[in-house]
């Protein structure tokens, strides 16, 4: 169990308390009103308080308005005040948790709260609790010397129920505009970090013998949670991370993030300059990811995230990579199956969908950055998981998309994991529809002296590529027409017009076909092989793979793919 999932099972704890302290202040306030008045009322709740928190917890409350007959009670600047200097006189004495609450409502409103059943019958039935604009202060201390860093109990799923009492019946609890302060104080540096607006809505709490919290958390039929205006500053300061909501529900089992949004803090020149080295710039927006089918209570307990389905809705990704700068030394980025390998969270998702997708890669080497771009990505992946039973049984996770090249080609492609083998196996095929080849001049040109003059994509197929951390071998066919190559030069001297002519001629004329297949029929074969740098990512990895098999389609083989021709010829033969 990491830290900072028992950090949140201490949380819920001290959340479970608040809600025990605001229930106990509500039933007081009218079992008191029914024999006393006015400030004994408030006296008396005031020390019920402090008891209630041994010490820790002192109330303020301001004005009180009561009704006994309609069971309605309103107060005014309700303040629930942890004392700092008792907690750290008890917390070498006590096992304390170190979290700390500060609580502060401006209203308070109980609605139909039926007194006659709370005397008589020792029974809580209450309407609706409304909490307005609540300010609510999280401080983590230093931890005790006898803190025990416990596993996070199932009880802390459920409501328990006061001493006394034989149930308690809450039909709505409602916290509107609130605002969330969490102060850590554990460490050297002071953190801080906010949350400006946070509304819960829970319906229909039933705390009784019978009902534990085994089915309902925390004994309620829905907990609905949401939170507004989040940023935060990742680890190295590049980058900037802001979440328009964040919205959960226990009654749906669902969890959704509106408008995620990593933003770089940098403009392309100076973002990786700020390193030293060279990195992936990423600005990335999603309008929508939302966990269905989500199980709330292993997450909590556990730390395991355990969904049925994950949904990305309208992603937007533009990544940028300046060549001039040296690679970092000795750096290699891990393959997708190590990272998921090494997650130290449990993981399984059934089904990640991705919809309405967009994402630019662009690639600098000179004065302009190259571009290409796919939009209006649809895909699926099956079987994202670590669940080391599962990957021991042989579970393959699939990877089935659609995109399409710079708007205009229709690209389909699919991939197959196996996640337990440290080799990194996958296979991947693809199929380009058709589309005109001058429409990759934008990263062509800007990379390398040469230019798309003319030339159609009729097909482009990959039946099946087979790789591995090491190498990737395949086939590719490439089937166009009417392809005219120009190579292009910088400065145009005499010396530099003369060679660009002969480039051209060999590369239009003797080396590159105009078309495949030829005229006879003949259908030339590009043949995949591909050593990994292991200095570089799997984007590079099948771009460069599929790259072989493009130029082995022009004439232009390896060592390796020569002999690869020669051991599909005998074969054939």
């Amino acid at each position: 169990m990491t830290r900072s999932f028992r950090l949140k099972g201490k949380i819920l704890k001290n959340f479970v308390l608040i809600l025990i302290i605001l229930l106990i202040l509500t039933g007081g306030i009218f079992t008191f009103a029914y024999f006393y008045y006015g400030k004994i009322i408030r006296d008396i709740l005031i020390e019920n308080v402090k008891r209630s928190s041994k010490g820790l917890y002192r109330a303020e409350i301001g004005s009180l308005y009561l009704n006994i007959i309609d069971g309605n009670l309103s107060l005014k600047h309700l303040e629930l005040i942890p004392d700092t200097v008792y907690y750290r006189k008890q917390q070498n004495r006590d096992t304390l948790s170190p979290l700390l609450f500060r609580l502060n409502v401006d209203n308070f409103k109980v609605v139909n709260f039926n007194i006659w059943s709370a005397i008589h019958e020792r029974k809580i039935d209450i309407s609706a609790i409304r909490i307005l604009s609540p300010a609510i202060t999280v401080y983590r201390m230093q931890p005790s010397t006898k803190a025990r860093e416990d596993k996070p109990s199932a009880k802390l799923m459920s409501i328990p129920l006061p001493k006394g009492l034989i149930s308690i019946c809450i039909k709505e609890i409602e916290i509107l505009n609130g605002k969330l302060d969490f102060y850590d104080l554990s460490a050297d540096t002071l953190i801080h970090q906010s949350v400006p607006s946070c509304s819960v809505m829970i319906r229909n709490i039933l705390v009784d013998s019978a009902h534990q919290g085994k089915r309902r958390l925390f004994n309620a039929d829905d907990i609905s949670i949401k939170i507004s205006g989040i940023s935060l500053k990742t680890k190295n300061g590049l980058n900037l991370i802001s979440l328009s909501e964040i919205g959960l529900s226990t009654g749906s089992n669902s969890l959704y993030v509106n408008g995620f949004h990593l933003v770089p803090q940098y403009n392309r020149y100076d973002y990786t300059r700020k390193l030293g080295f060279q990195t992936d710039r990423m600005d990335v927006f999603a309008g929508q990811i939302k966990a269905q089918r989500l199980n709330l209570r292993e997450l909590i307990l556990e730390g395991k995230v355990q969904a049925g389905l994950l949904e990305i809705d309208s992603l937007v990704l533009d990544d940028y990579r300046d060549k001039r700068i040296p690679r970092r030394p000795g750096f290699k980025p891990p393959m997708p199956q190590d990272g998921i390998r090494k997650l130290k969270t449990y993981l399984k998702i059934d089904t990640v969908m991705l919809h309405k997708g967009k994402a630019t890669y662009s690639e600098q080497v000179d004065k302009e950055a190259g571009t290409i771009f796919f939009d209006k990505m649809e895909a699926v992946f099956t079987g994202l998981t670590n669940d080391s039973v599962l990957l021991q049984a042989g579970l393959v996770s699939e990877l089935k998309g659609t995109a399409w090249l710079m708007g205009k080609g229709k690209l389909d492609a699919s991939f197959s994991f196996r996640f337990r083998d440290k080799r990194n196996p996958f296979t991947f095929s693809a199929h380009l529809g058709p589309v005109d080849l001058r429409e990759i001049n934008p990263m062509l040109t800007k990379l390398q002296p040469a230019e798309i003059r003319s030339g159609k994509i009729d097909e482009m197929v990959i039946p099946l590529v087979t790789a591995n951390d090491d190498v990737a071998t395949g086939k590719l066919l490439f089937y166009y027409s009417d392809l005219r190559i120009a190579m292009t030069t910088k400065k145009e001297t005499t010396w530099n017009s003369i060679k660009k002519g002969v480039v051209n001629f060999v590369a239009n004329d003797l080396v590159v076909n105009k078309e495949n297949p030829a005229k006879s029929g003949k259908m030339k074969t590009g043949l995949i092989f591909f050593k990994r740098d292991k200095g570089k990512g799997i984007i590079n990895f099948l771009w460069k793979s599929a790259f072989t098999g493009l130029k082995s389609t022009m004439g232009f083989n390896s060592k390796e793919q020569k002999e690869m021709k020669k051991a599909d010829k005998k074969r054939k033969d």
